[in-house]
């Protein structure tokens, strides 16, 4: 990154105790335009800690009655949360930590963070699990079902606060606050509980009845008191000779209270959180509505749902003048959250999730193997689902091997946003796109993305205007390749939707059956290359806006991310305004910009790496 001028902080403290306003002048390098021309500008942690607590479970003096210092230190994280302050630091040892992480304060400006990271070569494990402390027994209910069958009564002492197993995924008063979703009220697997269950680290898979346990090896059932669990382990293997551990809550980090700002965590392992599905407040790393965190260099994995939550909102509510309350204090919140680097896995519905999120940066994060609830049609599932956004960037991430939900959604009333660069490829959906853009009206950007293997549409502008589709790369998708359509009767901003004055201007579409339908004539595409559409694809219709047809070979290998590509020269034309850098960061000459991701035109065979470029620091 590179100063363009002095990091500059204009802050006054409001009633909620956070920024109420600040300013971010740090530019990216290269610079990074977003659709209205302006810049879009971040800001960094420049602290130098001033005093650092240390934590350290397997020290033998370890504990929390200590003064946290390197010789005495703290047997928790969370002790270290409650006394730790701006400019100050937590540093962890290597160990597996079962707790939540409640920070009490917040840092005060970029130069007085506070910081939670892991010490030099440490490999921290926070676990929102416990191990099973009684034995399992055969199960019987009320009496002996089958010899496979094992089970056990968890004491209540084991939760500390709510007992995931207890909690629905989405329970009748979730829905309510979700009416979109009424149809699936009362249903599997809505009403199934959000605790999980791990068999020597293997996720094992919920079922509705206890009947079915003995048909799926590697299952459980929850019993009616929350606390009896009945299990048919995997191969055959006795429990009580396995590590079998049980999520004890629904969180890993997350505030209590509302609006803390400048919070740094950095190079930790986060797993087993026992989430559901509700579209706020569910978040494994939950900011609870809090500004200018930077999340970082982080792994994420085997959690109910939420990966990491983001975004003003803290949590909707039934109450509409809690909820109106939330919405008012999350309004004049400033946002500027920072997540990049970290690794997510094995999420339920999504990695990265929030609602209102304002002038973020989302970059250089990897999200797989992820969606495995199933549940895309209560409208909240995506590797990053991010709602109502302002000037924020989503660029650099890897999302792939993803199930029932898009790879990226940028959900209604967006303004002035990126998605950028980003590598998205076996996504399977059914019902939206690859990339989603939804119920906006002012302009936003979905550029120099390269998305393969996708089982259903690759980019979908749904009840959009004015959203700029440019220089992607669309390759073995078995859907439309960009499709935009009026998908609803809502209203945006009191006018009703429109799908008008999109443009689809100067992209490759591989081997797609289908590569555009507009179901409004006022959209345009222009310069786009179509290889191999379908016969049923009138070429010749489109082709008042210089698309044309070429022969080329690709092979993507999602093993090495290497893109094999056999092609004549692409096409070139002149650039659109923005659009400065290619997929790979190479700049692109003004009236000589290469249709496609990349600026080079690849006469003959290449092989390219096709990962995205890492954040310089």
């Amino acid at each position: 990154m590179r100063l363009v001028s002095p990091l500059v902080a204009v802050l006054f403290v409001g009633a909620a105790g956070w920024c109420a306003e600040s300013v971010e002048s740090i530019s990216l390098d290269p610079p990074v335009l977003l659709p209205d021309g302006s810049e879009f500008l971040t800001w960094e942690n420049a602290t130098a800690f001033t005093k650092t607590y240390h934590v350290n479970r397997h020290h033998p003096q370890a504990s929390d009655d200590n003064p946290g210092t390197a010789d005495a230190p703290f047997l928790t994280i969370n002790r270290a949360a409650q006394v730790v302050r701006a400019g100050q630091r937590v540093l962890i040892e290597s160990g597996v930590y079962r707790e939540q992480i409640t920070p009490r304060f917040g840092g005060d400006g970029p130069g007085k963070m506070i910081s939670y990271e892991a010490a030099p070569g440490a490999r921290v494990v926070i676990k929102g699990s416990r191990l099973v402390p009684s034995p399992w027994r055969p199960s019987r209910n009320p009496r002996q079902f089958s010899e496979k069958l094992w089970m056990t009564t968890l004491p209540a002492t084991l939760f500390e606060r709510e007992n995931p197993f207890a909690l629905e995924n989405a329970s009748a008063a979730d829905i309510e606050i979700m009416p979109w979703a009424t149809e699936w009220a009362g249903r599997v697997p809505y009403t199934l509980k959000r605790g999980l269950v791990f068999q020597n680290g293997q996720r094992l898979a919920q079922l509705a009845t206890y009947e079915d346990l003995v048909r799926l090896p590697g299952s459980y059932w929850v019993a009616a008191d929350a606390l009896t669990l009945h299990i048919h382990p995997f191969e055959k293997q006795n429990p009580n000779d396995a590590i079998m551990e049980v999520t004890v809550q629904q969180h890993l980090f997350k505030p209590d209270v509302t609006d803390l700002g400048y919070i740094r965590i950095n190079g930790l392992t986060f797993m087993h959180a026992g989430n559901g599905y509700p579209r706020t407040g569910v978040g494994a790393i939950f900011t609870m509505g809090g500004h200018h965190w930077i999340i970082e260099d982080n792994t994420v994995s085997q959690v109910g749902s939420v990966g990491i939550e983001i975004g003003t909102r803290s949590l909707e509510s039934r109450d509409r003048q809690a909820s109106r309350a939330d919405a008012e204090r999350a309004h004049r919140s400033p946002g500027c959250v920072i997540v990049r680097r970290n690794e997510l896995s094995d999420c339920g519905t999504g990695g990265i999730q929030g609602l209102e999120v304002r002038r973020a940066l989302v970059e250089d994060n990897r999200i797989s193997h992820s969606g495995w609830q199933d549940v895309e049609r209560y409208w909240e599932t995506a590797g990053i689902k991010l709602l109502v956004n302002e000037k924020t960037l989503v660029r650099r991430n890897v999302i792939a091997h993803f199930q029932a939900g898009s790879a990226i959604w940028l959900d209604w009333n967006n303004r002035n946003c990126r998605i950028t660069q980003n590598l998205a490829y076996d996504i399977w959906m059914c019902c939206n796109g690859a990339l989603f853009v939804e119920a906006s009206q002012t302009p936003n950007m979905i550029d120099h993305n390269i998305l393969w293997d996708i089982r259903g549409t690759g980019i979908y502008a749904g009840d959009t205007d004015n959203l700029i589709i440019a220089h992607n790369l669309i390759g073995a998708c078995t859907g439309l390749g960009v499709h935009t359509r009026v998908a609803t009767d809502r209203r945006v901003n009191g006018r009703r939707v429109t799908s008008r004055d999109n443009r689809v201007v100067q992209n490759l579409f591989y081997e797609v059956a289908a590569p555009i339908r507009f179901e409004d004539e006022q959209n345009q595409a222009e310069r786009n290359v179509f290889v191999e559409p379908s016969e049923r694809f009138d070429v010749a219709a489109w082709q008042d806006g210089a698309n044309v047809t070429m022969d080329m070979d690709l092979d993507f290998d999602p093993a090495t991310l290497q893109l094999h590509w056999s092609a004549p020269a692409l096409p070139q034309s002149a650039r659109i305004d923005g659009m400065a850098v290619d997929y790979h960061g190479a700049p692109r000459p003004t009236e000589a910009a290469t249709c496609g991701p990349f600026q080079s035109r690849f006469a003959g065979p290449v092989t390219l790496n096709v990962s995205p470029p890492q954040t310089r620091r």
